[in-house]
Protein backbone atom coordinates (compact mmCIF):
# COMPACT_ATOMS: atom_id res chain seq x y z
CA UNK A 1 0.00 0.00 0.00
CA UNK A 2 2.82 2.31 0.84
CA UNK A 3 4.57 1.54 -2.42
CA UNK A 4 1.44 2.45 -4.36
CA UNK A 5 0.56 5.61 -2.43
CA UNK A 6 4.04 7.16 -2.66
CA UNK A 7 3.92 7.93 -6.42
CA UNK A 8 0.40 9.28 -5.98
CA UNK A 9 1.71 11.81 -3.40
CA UNK A 10 4.58 12.97 -5.65
CA UNK A 11 2.41 13.26 -8.74
CA UNK A 12 0.92 16.69 -7.89
CA UNK A 13 4.40 18.05 -7.20
CA UNK A 14 5.76 16.68 -10.49
CA UNK A 15 2.83 18.02 -12.43
CA UNK A 16 3.27 21.45 -10.82
CA UNK A 17 6.93 21.54 -11.81
CA UNK A 18 6.04 20.39 -15.32
CA UNK A 19 3.36 23.09 -15.67
CA UNK A 20 5.75 25.73 -14.30
CA UNK A 21 8.45 24.67 -16.78
CA UNK A 22 5.98 24.69 -19.65
CA UNK A 23 4.79 28.21 -18.79
CA UNK A 24 8.29 29.61 -18.25
CA UNK A 25 9.73 30.81 -21.53
CA UNK A 26 13.48 30.73 -22.28
CA UNK A 27 13.46 34.55 -22.17
CA UNK A 28 12.12 34.47 -18.61
CA UNK A 29 14.75 31.92 -17.63
CA UNK A 30 17.48 34.16 -19.06
CA UNK A 31 16.01 37.12 -17.14
CA UNK A 32 15.95 35.15 -13.89
CA UNK A 33 19.48 33.82 -14.44
CA UNK A 34 21.00 37.26 -15.14
CA UNK A 35 19.02 38.87 -12.31
CA UNK A 36 20.31 36.28 -9.84
CA UNK A 37 23.92 36.90 -10.87
CA UNK A 38 23.61 40.71 -10.75
CA UNK A 39 21.67 40.42 -7.51
CA UNK A 40 24.46 38.35 -5.98
CA UNK A 41 27.05 40.98 -6.86
CA UNK A 42 24.93 43.88 -5.57
CA UNK A 43 22.41 42.69 -2.97
CA UNK A 44 24.66 40.30 -1.01
CA UNK A 45 27.38 42.87 -0.16
CA UNK A 46 24.84 45.63 0.65
CA UNK A 47 22.86 43.15 2.76
CA UNK A 48 26.03 42.25 4.64
CA UNK A 49 26.69 45.94 5.20
CA UNK A 50 23.27 46.42 6.83
CA UNK A 51 23.59 43.20 8.83
CA UNK A 52 27.01 44.21 10.18
CA UNK A 53 25.79 47.70 11.05
CA UNK A 54 22.87 46.46 13.17
CA UNK A 55 24.63 43.63 15.01
CA UNK A 56 27.05 43.78 17.90
CA UNK A 57 30.73 43.63 16.94
CA UNK A 58 32.10 40.92 19.25
CA UNK A 59 35.57 40.64 17.74
CA UNK A 60 34.77 37.07 16.70
CA UNK A 61 32.01 37.89 14.25
CA UNK A 62 28.55 39.46 14.35
CA UNK A 63 26.65 39.16 17.61
CA UNK A 64 23.04 39.91 18.54
CA UNK A 65 20.99 42.83 17.23
CA UNK A 66 22.33 46.11 18.57
CA UNK A 67 22.50 49.84 17.89
CA UNK A 68 25.84 50.20 19.64
CA UNK A 69 27.68 50.68 16.35
CA UNK A 70 25.62 53.77 15.57
CA UNK A 71 26.14 55.10 19.09
CA UNK A 72 29.89 54.65 18.69
CA UNK A 73 29.96 56.13 15.19
CA UNK A 74 27.62 59.09 15.72
CA UNK A 75 27.81 59.67 19.48
CA UNK A 76 30.50 62.36 19.28
CA UNK A 77 30.23 65.99 18.22
CA UNK A 78 33.15 65.43 15.85
CA UNK A 79 30.79 63.59 13.48
CA UNK A 80 29.20 66.93 12.60
CA UNK A 81 32.57 68.13 11.36
CA UNK A 82 32.93 64.97 9.29
CA UNK A 83 29.50 65.62 7.76
CA UNK A 84 30.41 69.22 7.03
CA UNK A 85 33.80 68.37 5.54
CA UNK A 86 32.32 65.66 3.33
CA UNK A 87 29.50 67.84 2.00
CA UNK A 88 31.73 70.88 1.43
CA UNK A 89 34.38 68.76 -0.28
CA UNK A 90 31.90 66.94 -2.54
CA UNK A 91 29.85 70.05 -3.37
CA UNK A 92 32.88 72.24 -4.02
CA UNK A 93 34.42 69.57 -6.22
CA UNK A 94 31.16 69.12 -8.16
CA UNK A 95 30.79 72.87 -8.81
CA UNK A 96 34.43 73.57 -9.78
CA UNK A 97 34.69 70.41 -11.87
CA UNK A 98 31.42 71.23 -13.63
CA UNK A 99 32.59 74.75 -14.47
CA UNK A 100 35.95 73.54 -15.81
CA UNK A 101 34.54 70.61 -17.75
CA UNK A 102 31.58 72.67 -18.98
CA UNK A 103 33.93 75.31 -20.36
CA UNK A 104 35.92 72.67 -22.26
CA UNK A 105 32.72 71.05 -23.55
CA UNK A 106 31.33 74.36 -24.78
CA UNK A 107 34.55 75.32 -26.56
CA UNK A 108 35.03 71.90 -28.17
CA UNK A 109 31.42 71.18 -29.15
CA UNK A 110 29.83 74.59 -29.79
CA UNK A 111 32.55 76.90 -31.10
CA UNK A 112 35.02 77.16 -33.98
CA UNK A 113 38.03 77.70 -31.69
CA UNK A 114 41.30 76.24 -33.03
CA UNK A 115 42.67 73.14 -31.29
CA UNK A 116 39.37 71.54 -30.38
CA UNK A 117 40.56 68.08 -31.42
CA UNK A 118 43.66 68.51 -29.26
CA UNK A 119 41.57 69.46 -26.23
CA UNK A 120 39.38 66.42 -26.75
CA UNK A 121 42.42 64.13 -26.90
CA UNK A 122 43.96 65.75 -23.81
CA UNK A 123 40.71 65.21 -21.90
CA UNK A 124 40.80 61.50 -22.74
CA UNK A 125 44.45 61.26 -21.67
CA UNK A 126 43.64 63.02 -18.39
CA UNK A 127 40.97 60.45 -17.76
CA UNK A 128 43.59 57.67 -17.81
CA UNK A 129 45.66 59.17 -14.98
CA UNK A 130 45.11 57.52 -11.56
CA UNK A 131 43.79 59.92 -8.93
CA UNK A 132 46.40 58.77 -6.43
CA UNK A 133 49.24 59.94 -8.68
CA UNK A 134 47.56 63.30 -9.28
CA UNK A 135 47.24 63.81 -5.51
CA UNK A 136 50.92 62.91 -5.07
CA UNK A 137 51.94 65.34 -7.81
CA UNK A 138 50.00 68.24 -6.27
CA UNK A 139 51.53 67.46 -2.88
CA UNK A 140 55.03 67.59 -4.36
CA UNK A 141 54.10 70.88 -6.04
CA UNK A 142 52.12 72.84 -3.44
CA UNK A 143 53.07 71.35 -0.08
CA UNK A 144 54.21 74.16 2.27
CA UNK A 145 57.28 72.11 3.27
CA UNK A 146 58.35 70.01 0.28
CA UNK A 147 56.45 71.59 -2.62
CA UNK A 148 58.82 72.85 -5.29
CA UNK A 149 56.51 75.73 -6.28
CA UNK A 150 56.43 77.15 -2.74
CA UNK A 151 60.16 76.60 -2.38
CA UNK A 152 60.76 78.51 -5.59
CA UNK A 153 58.50 81.31 -4.34
CA UNK A 154 60.44 81.53 -1.06
CA UNK A 155 63.77 81.62 -2.87
CA UNK A 156 62.64 84.39 -5.23
CA UNK A 157 60.87 86.58 -2.67
CA UNK A 158 62.74 85.81 0.54
CA UNK A 159 59.45 85.01 2.25
CA UNK A 160 59.25 82.39 4.99
CA UNK A 161 55.59 81.61 4.26
CA UNK A 162 54.34 79.50 1.33
CA UNK A 163 52.27 81.19 -1.36
CA UNK A 164 49.82 78.29 -1.72
CA UNK A 165 49.03 75.43 0.66
CA UNK A 166 47.59 72.19 -0.69
CA UNK A 167 46.72 71.02 2.85
CA UNK A 168 43.48 73.01 2.98
CA UNK A 169 39.89 72.41 1.89
CA UNK A 170 40.35 74.58 -1.27
CA UNK A 171 43.54 72.64 -1.98
CA UNK A 172 41.67 69.33 -1.72
CA UNK A 173 38.88 70.61 -3.98
CA UNK A 174 41.38 71.81 -6.58
CA UNK A 175 43.39 68.57 -6.50
CA UNK A 176 40.28 66.47 -7.18
CA UNK A 177 38.73 68.91 -9.68
CA UNK A 178 41.91 69.01 -11.75
CA UNK A 179 41.58 65.24 -12.09
CA UNK A 180 37.81 65.00 -12.66
CA UNK A 181 37.11 67.90 -15.02
CA UNK A 182 37.70 65.69 -18.12
CA UNK A 183 34.88 63.47 -16.81
CA UNK A 184 32.56 66.50 -16.73
CA UNK A 185 33.58 67.28 -20.30
CA UNK A 186 32.87 63.73 -21.46
CA UNK A 187 29.42 63.85 -19.84
CA UNK A 188 28.42 67.32 -21.08
CA UNK A 189 30.01 67.08 -24.53
CA UNK A 190 27.39 64.85 -26.21
CA UNK A 191 24.52 66.99 -24.89
CA UNK A 192 26.08 70.18 -26.24
CA UNK A 193 26.96 68.44 -29.50
CA UNK A 194 23.34 67.40 -30.11
CA UNK A 195 21.76 70.70 -29.00
CA UNK A 196 19.90 72.28 -31.91
CA UNK A 197 21.22 75.82 -32.19
CA UNK A 198 18.10 76.92 -34.09
CA UNK A 199 16.17 77.16 -30.83
CA UNK A 200 18.64 79.73 -29.55
CA UNK A 201 18.46 81.54 -32.89
CA UNK A 202 14.66 81.62 -32.65
CA UNK A 203 14.90 83.18 -29.19
CA UNK A 204 17.31 85.81 -30.50
CA UNK A 205 15.03 86.59 -33.44
CA UNK A 206 12.19 87.09 -30.95
CA UNK A 207 14.17 89.84 -29.23
CA UNK A 208 15.68 87.81 -26.41
CA UNK A 209 19.06 88.96 -25.10
CA UNK A 210 22.02 86.63 -24.68
CA UNK A 211 21.59 86.09 -20.93
CA UNK A 212 17.84 85.59 -21.38
CA UNK A 213 18.44 82.97 -24.07
CA UNK A 214 20.98 81.24 -21.82
CA UNK A 215 18.66 80.97 -18.82
CA UNK A 216 15.35 80.46 -20.63
CA UNK A 217 16.33 78.24 -23.58
CA UNK A 218 19.81 76.71 -23.39
CA UNK A 219 20.04 75.75 -19.72
CA UNK A 220 16.47 74.33 -19.48
CA UNK A 221 17.12 72.12 -22.52
CA UNK A 222 20.39 70.93 -21.00
CA UNK A 223 18.85 70.36 -17.57
CA UNK A 224 19.00 66.53 -17.64
CA UNK A 225 22.65 66.56 -18.74
CA UNK A 226 23.57 69.23 -16.19
CA UNK A 227 21.84 67.49 -13.30
CA UNK A 228 23.22 64.06 -14.18
CA UNK A 229 26.73 65.50 -14.47
CA UNK A 230 26.54 67.34 -11.14
CA UNK A 231 25.06 64.25 -9.52
CA UNK A 232 27.86 62.00 -10.74
CA UNK A 233 30.51 64.55 -9.76
CA UNK A 234 28.97 64.89 -6.30
CA UNK A 235 28.99 61.10 -5.85
CA UNK A 236 32.58 60.94 -7.08
CA UNK A 237 33.52 63.67 -4.60
CA UNK A 238 31.73 61.94 -1.70
CA UNK A 239 33.40 58.60 -2.49
CA UNK A 240 36.85 60.03 -3.21
CA UNK A 241 39.54 58.36 -1.15
CA UNK A 242 42.91 59.29 -2.65
CA UNK A 243 42.78 63.06 -2.09
CA UNK A 244 41.34 62.84 1.47
CA UNK A 245 43.90 60.15 2.36
CA UNK A 246 46.99 61.95 1.02
CA UNK A 247 45.99 65.59 1.52
CA UNK A 248 43.11 65.58 4.00
CA UNK A 249 44.68 63.31 6.64
CA UNK A 250 47.83 65.43 7.19
CA UNK A 251 45.61 68.52 7.39
CA UNK A 252 43.20 66.75 9.80
CA UNK A 253 40.32 67.30 7.38
CA UNK A 254 38.40 64.09 7.99
CA UNK A 255 35.67 62.87 5.64
CA UNK A 256 33.55 59.73 5.65
CA UNK A 257 35.76 57.69 3.32
CA UNK A 258 38.84 58.08 5.49
CA UNK A 259 36.80 57.47 8.66
CA UNK A 260 35.42 54.21 7.24
CA UNK A 261 38.88 53.04 6.23
CA UNK A 262 40.34 54.07 9.59
CA UNK A 263 37.72 52.01 11.44
CA UNK A 264 38.64 48.85 9.50
CA UNK A 265 42.43 49.31 9.66
CA UNK A 266 42.84 49.62 13.43
CA UNK A 267 44.67 46.99 15.44
CA UNK A 268 41.21 45.75 16.45
CA UNK A 269 39.04 46.38 13.36
CA UNK A 270 35.63 47.90 14.08
CA UNK A 271 33.62 46.53 11.18
CA UNK A 272 30.29 47.45 12.76
CA UNK A 273 31.31 51.08 13.22
CA UNK A 274 32.60 51.19 9.64
CA UNK A 275 29.25 49.84 8.43
CA UNK A 276 27.35 52.43 10.47
CA UNK A 277 29.48 55.23 9.01
CA UNK A 278 28.94 53.82 5.52
CA UNK A 279 25.18 54.31 5.96
CA UNK A 280 25.65 58.08 5.77
CA UNK A 281 27.66 57.79 2.56
CA UNK A 282 25.09 55.49 1.03
CA UNK A 283 22.20 57.68 2.18
CA UNK A 284 23.66 60.84 0.64
CA UNK A 285 24.27 59.12 -2.69
CA UNK A 286 20.80 57.53 -2.81
CA UNK A 287 19.21 60.88 -1.92
CA UNK A 288 21.13 62.58 -4.72
CA UNK A 289 19.93 59.95 -7.22
CA UNK A 290 16.34 60.39 -5.99
CA UNK A 291 16.38 64.14 -6.57
CA UNK A 292 17.93 63.66 -10.00
CA UNK A 293 15.23 61.20 -11.08
CA UNK A 294 12.57 63.54 -9.73
CA UNK A 295 13.96 66.54 -11.62
CA UNK A 296 14.34 64.66 -14.94
CA UNK A 297 11.27 62.41 -14.85
CA UNK A 298 9.86 64.07 -18.02
CA UNK A 299 13.00 63.53 -20.12
CA UNK A 300 11.10 63.61 -23.43
CA UNK A 301 10.32 67.29 -22.82
CA UNK A 302 14.02 68.08 -23.37
CA UNK A 303 14.39 66.38 -26.77
CA UNK A 304 15.54 68.74 -29.52
CA UNK A 305 16.40 66.32 -32.36
CA UNK A 306 13.27 65.08 -34.04
CA UNK A 307 14.03 64.68 -37.73
CA UNK A 308 16.49 64.97 -40.62
CA UNK A 309 16.51 68.76 -40.51
CA UNK A 310 18.87 68.82 -37.54
CA UNK A 311 22.45 69.86 -38.16
CA UNK A 312 24.80 71.15 -35.45
CA UNK A 313 26.21 74.60 -36.24
CA UNK A 314 29.32 75.85 -34.36
CA UNK A 315 29.32 79.30 -32.83
CA UNK A 316 31.67 81.68 -34.66
CA UNK A 317 33.91 83.40 -32.10
CA UNK A 318 35.50 85.89 -34.48
CA UNK A 319 38.32 87.75 -32.76
CA UNK A 320 37.89 85.64 -29.64
CA UNK A 321 38.95 82.40 -31.36
CA UNK A 322 42.59 82.51 -30.34
CA UNK A 323 42.08 84.07 -26.87
CA UNK A 324 39.65 81.24 -26.07
CA UNK A 325 42.13 78.65 -27.33
CA UNK A 326 44.91 80.20 -25.25
CA UNK A 327 42.69 80.19 -22.15
CA UNK A 328 41.82 76.50 -22.64
CA UNK A 329 45.50 75.69 -23.23
CA UNK A 330 46.47 77.39 -19.98
CA UNK A 331 43.84 75.44 -18.07
CA UNK A 332 45.08 72.12 -19.46
CA UNK A 333 48.68 73.14 -18.82
CA UNK A 334 47.85 73.93 -15.20
CA UNK A 335 45.51 71.01 -14.44
CA UNK A 336 47.23 68.30 -16.50
CA UNK A 337 50.66 69.54 -17.53
CA UNK A 338 51.89 70.70 -14.12
CA UNK A 339 51.23 67.39 -12.28
CA UNK A 340 52.71 65.36 -15.14
CA UNK A 341 55.77 67.61 -15.26
CA UNK A 342 56.25 67.18 -11.52
CA UNK A 343 56.00 63.39 -11.68
CA UNK A 344 58.27 63.00 -14.68
CA UNK A 345 60.91 65.47 -13.47
CA UNK A 346 61.05 64.11 -9.92
CA UNK A 347 61.34 60.53 -11.23
CA UNK A 348 64.88 61.32 -12.46
CA UNK A 349 66.18 62.61 -9.09
CA UNK A 350 66.67 60.93 -5.73
CA UNK A 351 66.04 64.10 -3.72
CA UNK A 352 63.35 66.73 -4.18
CA UNK A 353 64.04 68.79 -7.30
CA UNK A 354 62.51 71.90 -8.87
CA UNK A 355 61.78 71.53 -12.60
CA UNK A 356 64.35 73.17 -14.86
CA UNK A 357 66.42 74.35 -11.87
CA UNK A 358 69.71 73.12 -10.44
CA UNK A 359 69.19 70.08 -8.18
CA UNK A 360 71.11 68.86 -5.14
CA UNK A 361 71.29 65.33 -6.57
CA UNK A 362 72.40 64.26 -10.08
CA UNK A 363 70.09 63.26 -12.91
CA UNK A 364 69.71 59.47 -12.78
CA UNK A 365 67.69 56.47 -13.98
CA UNK A 366 68.27 54.62 -10.72
CA UNK A 367 64.69 55.20 -9.57
CA UNK A 368 63.36 53.31 -12.58
CA UNK A 369 65.92 50.54 -12.07
CA UNK A 370 64.90 50.24 -8.43
CA UNK A 371 61.19 50.02 -9.25
CA UNK A 372 61.61 47.56 -12.12
CA UNK A 373 63.64 45.23 -9.91
CA UNK A 374 61.38 45.61 -6.89
CA UNK A 375 59.80 42.15 -6.34
CA UNK A 376 56.53 43.42 -4.85
CA UNK A 377 56.12 45.82 -7.79
CA UNK A 378 56.40 43.03 -10.33
CA UNK A 379 53.84 40.97 -8.39
CA UNK A 380 51.52 44.00 -8.21
CA UNK A 381 51.80 44.55 -11.97
CA UNK A 382 50.93 40.91 -12.61
CA UNK A 383 47.99 41.04 -10.18
CA UNK A 384 46.66 44.37 -11.50
CA UNK A 385 46.82 43.38 -15.15
CA UNK A 386 45.34 39.93 -14.55
CA UNK A 387 42.57 41.38 -12.34
CA UNK A 388 41.75 44.13 -14.82
CA UNK A 389 41.60 41.67 -17.72
CA UNK A 390 39.38 39.24 -15.80
CA UNK A 391 37.13 42.04 -14.53
CA UNK A 392 36.74 43.55 -18.00
CA UNK A 393 35.96 40.15 -19.52
CA UNK A 394 33.45 39.25 -16.80
CA UNK A 395 31.74 42.65 -16.89
CA UNK A 396 31.44 42.75 -20.67
CA UNK A 397 30.22 39.14 -20.91
CA UNK A 398 27.61 39.59 -18.18
CA UNK A 399 26.35 43.03 -19.18
CA UNK A 400 26.04 42.35 -22.91
CA UNK A 401 23.93 39.26 -22.19
CA UNK A 402 21.92 41.23 -19.62
CA UNK A 403 21.42 44.13 -22.05
CA UNK A 404 20.19 41.72 -24.75
CA UNK A 405 17.74 40.23 -22.26
CA UNK A 406 16.39 43.65 -21.23
CA UNK A 407 16.19 44.99 -24.78
CA UNK A 408 15.13 41.90 -26.73
CA UNK A 409 14.24 38.77 -24.79
CA UNK A 410 12.22 40.15 -21.87
CA UNK A 411 11.61 43.89 -22.28
CA UNK A 412 8.63 43.89 -19.87
CA UNK A 413 10.51 42.68 -16.82
CA UNK A 414 13.90 43.80 -18.04
CA UNK A 415 13.78 47.00 -16.01
CA UNK A 416 14.46 44.95 -12.86
CA UNK A 417 17.66 43.55 -14.33
CA UNK A 418 18.67 46.94 -15.70
CA UNK A 419 18.11 48.57 -12.30
CA UNK A 420 20.15 45.87 -10.55
CA UNK A 421 23.07 46.17 -12.96
CA UNK A 422 23.08 49.98 -12.85
CA UNK A 423 22.52 50.46 -9.10
CA UNK A 424 26.25 50.32 -8.08
CA UNK A 425 26.75 53.68 -9.83
CA UNK A 426 25.10 55.27 -6.76
CA UNK A 427 27.17 53.25 -4.26
CA UNK A 428 30.58 54.72 -3.40
CA UNK A 429 33.49 52.44 -4.20
CA UNK A 430 34.63 52.64 -0.57
CA UNK A 431 31.30 51.14 0.51
CA UNK A 432 31.52 48.43 -2.14
CA UNK A 433 34.98 47.49 -0.91
CA UNK A 434 33.90 47.47 2.74
CA UNK A 435 30.63 45.60 2.10
CA UNK A 436 32.33 42.93 -0.03
CA UNK A 437 34.83 42.48 2.81
CA UNK A 438 32.06 42.08 5.40
CA UNK A 439 30.07 39.70 3.19
CA UNK A 440 32.90 37.26 2.53
CA UNK A 441 34.09 37.32 6.11
CA UNK A 442 30.66 35.90 7.05
CA UNK A 443 29.88 33.67 4.06
CA UNK A 444 31.39 30.16 3.95
CA UNK A 445 33.18 31.00 0.70
CA UNK A 446 37.02 31.05 0.83
CA UNK A 447 37.45 34.32 -1.06
CA UNK A 448 38.99 36.48 1.69
CA UNK A 449 42.69 37.27 1.18
CA UNK A 450 42.55 35.99 -2.41
CA UNK A 451 42.42 37.61 -5.81
CA UNK A 452 38.80 36.50 -6.18
CA UNK A 453 37.45 38.92 -3.58
CA UNK A 454 39.05 41.77 -5.53
CA UNK A 455 37.50 40.45 -8.73
CA UNK A 456 34.05 40.37 -7.12
CA UNK A 457 34.43 44.00 -6.02
CA UNK A 458 35.66 45.10 -9.47
CA UNK A 459 32.78 43.39 -11.28
CA UNK A 460 30.31 45.06 -8.90
CA UNK A 461 31.94 48.45 -9.39
CA UNK A 462 32.02 48.42 -13.18
CA UNK A 463 28.76 46.67 -14.07
CA UNK A 464 26.99 50.04 -14.65
CA UNK A 465 29.58 51.11 -17.23
CA UNK A 466 29.40 47.83 -19.12
CA UNK A 467 25.59 47.96 -19.04
CA UNK A 468 25.52 51.42 -20.58
CA UNK A 469 27.94 50.43 -23.36
CA UNK A 470 25.97 47.27 -24.09
CA UNK A 471 22.54 48.91 -24.03
CA UNK A 472 23.59 51.70 -26.38
CA UNK A 473 25.14 49.19 -28.78
CA UNK A 474 22.20 46.78 -28.89
CA UNK A 475 19.64 49.55 -29.38
CA UNK A 476 21.49 50.58 -32.56
CA UNK A 477 20.98 47.11 -34.11
CA UNK A 478 17.55 46.49 -35.60
CA UNK A 479 15.71 43.46 -34.31
CA UNK A 480 15.05 42.28 -37.88
CA UNK A 481 18.58 40.88 -38.11
CA UNK A 482 18.02 38.61 -35.12
CA UNK A 483 14.58 37.59 -36.41
CA UNK A 484 16.08 36.68 -39.79
CA UNK A 485 18.68 34.51 -38.04
CA UNK A 486 15.95 32.78 -36.01
CA UNK A 487 13.86 32.13 -39.14
CA UNK A 488 16.94 30.61 -40.78
CA UNK A 489 17.13 28.10 -37.96
CA UNK A 490 19.92 29.69 -35.88
CA UNK A 491 19.94 29.05 -32.15
CA UNK A 492 20.37 31.84 -29.61
CA UNK A 493 24.07 31.06 -29.26
CA UNK A 494 24.57 31.01 -33.05
CA UNK A 495 22.70 34.31 -33.35
CA UNK A 496 25.00 35.84 -30.73
CA UNK A 497 28.20 34.53 -32.31
CA UNK A 498 27.38 35.07 -35.99
CA UNK A 499 25.12 38.15 -35.94
CA UNK A 500 25.43 40.26 -32.81
CA UNK A 501 29.09 39.68 -31.98
CA UNK A 502 30.49 40.89 -35.35
CA UNK A 503 28.22 43.95 -35.32
CA UNK A 504 28.97 44.81 -31.69
CA UNK A 505 32.70 44.05 -31.89
CA UNK A 506 33.81 47.73 -31.96
CA UNK A 507 31.68 48.62 -28.95
CA UNK A 508 32.74 45.46 -27.09
CA UNK A 509 36.42 46.31 -27.63
CA UNK A 510 35.91 49.92 -26.51
CA UNK A 511 33.94 48.83 -23.44
CA UNK A 512 36.55 46.18 -22.53
CA UNK A 513 39.41 48.68 -22.75
CA UNK A 514 37.41 51.25 -20.77
CA UNK A 515 36.75 48.85 -17.90
CA UNK A 516 40.36 47.60 -18.08
CA UNK A 517 41.70 51.15 -17.59
CA UNK A 518 39.33 51.78 -14.67
CA UNK A 519 40.29 48.50 -13.00
CA UNK A 520 44.06 49.00 -13.34
CA UNK A 521 43.94 52.36 -11.56
CA UNK A 522 41.40 51.35 -8.85
CA UNK A 523 42.32 52.02 -5.21
CA UNK A 524 39.31 52.96 -3.07
CA UNK A 525 37.81 49.45 -2.90
CA UNK A 526 41.14 47.62 -3.18
CA UNK A 527 42.53 49.17 -0.01
CA UNK A 528 39.95 47.16 2.02
CA UNK A 529 40.50 43.86 0.23
CA UNK A 530 44.20 43.37 -0.56
CA UNK A 531 46.10 40.69 1.31
CA UNK A 532 49.77 39.79 1.71
CA UNK A 533 50.01 38.33 -1.80
CA UNK A 534 47.32 40.31 -3.63
CA UNK A 535 48.62 43.88 -3.69
CA UNK A 536 47.75 45.95 -6.77
CA UNK A 537 49.51 48.96 -8.26
CA UNK A 538 47.37 51.48 -6.37
CA UNK A 539 48.03 49.99 -2.94
CA UNK A 540 51.76 49.58 -3.67
CA UNK A 541 52.00 53.25 -4.67
CA UNK A 542 50.13 54.31 -1.53
CA UNK A 543 52.36 52.18 0.69
CA UNK A 544 55.58 53.50 -0.85
CA UNK A 545 54.35 57.09 -0.45
CA UNK A 546 53.27 56.74 3.19
CA UNK A 547 56.43 54.88 4.21
CA UNK A 548 58.31 58.08 3.40
CA UNK A 549 60.91 56.54 1.15
CA UNK A 550 62.34 58.06 -1.99
CA UNK A 551 59.89 60.43 -3.68
CA UNK A 552 61.80 59.81 -6.90
CA UNK A 553 61.06 56.08 -6.75
CA UNK A 554 57.35 56.75 -6.14
CA UNK A 555 57.24 59.13 -9.13
CA UNK A 556 59.06 56.60 -11.30
CA UNK A 557 56.46 54.02 -10.30
CA UNK A 558 53.76 56.51 -11.29
CA UNK A 559 55.31 57.22 -14.69
CA UNK A 560 55.63 53.48 -15.40
CA UNK A 561 51.99 53.03 -14.43
CA UNK A 562 50.74 55.96 -16.52
CA UNK A 563 52.55 55.14 -19.77
CA UNK A 564 50.57 52.02 -20.83
CA UNK A 565 47.29 53.60 -19.68
CA UNK A 566 47.90 56.64 -21.88
CA UNK A 567 48.76 54.32 -24.78
CA UNK A 568 45.47 52.46 -24.31
CA UNK A 569 43.48 55.70 -24.21
CA UNK A 570 45.31 56.90 -27.33
CA UNK A 571 44.20 53.69 -29.01
CA UNK A 572 40.61 54.39 -27.93
CA UNK A 573 40.89 57.88 -29.40
CA UNK A 574 42.13 56.44 -32.71
CA UNK A 575 39.23 53.99 -32.70
CA UNK A 576 36.78 56.80 -31.91
CA UNK A 577 38.03 58.86 -34.86
CA UNK A 578 37.66 55.93 -37.24
CA UNK A 579 34.10 55.27 -36.11
CA UNK A 580 33.20 58.98 -36.36
CA UNK A 581 34.69 59.17 -39.87
CA UNK A 582 32.71 56.11 -40.93
CA UNK A 583 29.43 57.54 -39.66
CA UNK A 584 30.14 60.90 -41.30
CA UNK A 585 30.80 59.07 -44.57
CA UNK A 586 27.56 57.12 -44.27
CA UNK A 587 25.68 60.33 -43.48
CA UNK A 588 27.11 62.08 -46.54
CA UNK A 589 26.16 59.14 -48.76
CA UNK A 590 22.59 59.14 -47.43
CA UNK A 591 22.27 62.88 -48.10
CA UNK A 592 23.48 62.41 -51.68
CA UNK A 593 21.05 59.55 -52.18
Amino acid sequence: MTAISQPMKSEPRSSFIARLGARTSPATLWLIFCSLICGWFVVVPVGALFFTAFTEDTGFGPGPFSLSNFVEAYGHWSILKVYGNSLIFASGTAVLTFLMGGAVAFVVERTDAPGREVFHSLALISFALPGLLIAMAWTLTLSPNIGWFNQLYKDLTGSSQPLLNIYTMPGMIWALSSHYFPLAYLLLGPALRMLDVRMEEAATMSGSRSHQTLFRVTLPILRPAILSTILLLFVRGIESFEVPRLIGNPARINVFTTEVQRATSQSTPEFGVASALSMSLLGMCVLAVFFYRRATRNAEAYATITGKGYKPVPLELGRLRWPVTIAMSLMFALALGLPLLTLIWQSFFRNLATPFMAATSPFTFSNYSFVLHYPIFLEAVHTSVMLAAMAATAVISLTFIAAWVTQRAAPRGGWVLDALAFSPIAIPSVIIGASVLFAYLMLPIPAYNTIWILLIAYVTLYMPYGMRFATSGITQIHKELEEAAAVSGASVIQMFVKVLLPLLAPIIIAAWLYVFVLAVRELSASVFLVGPGTHVLGTISLTMWEEGGSYGAVCALGVIQITPLVAIVAGLRWFERRVSARFRGEGAQSEVA
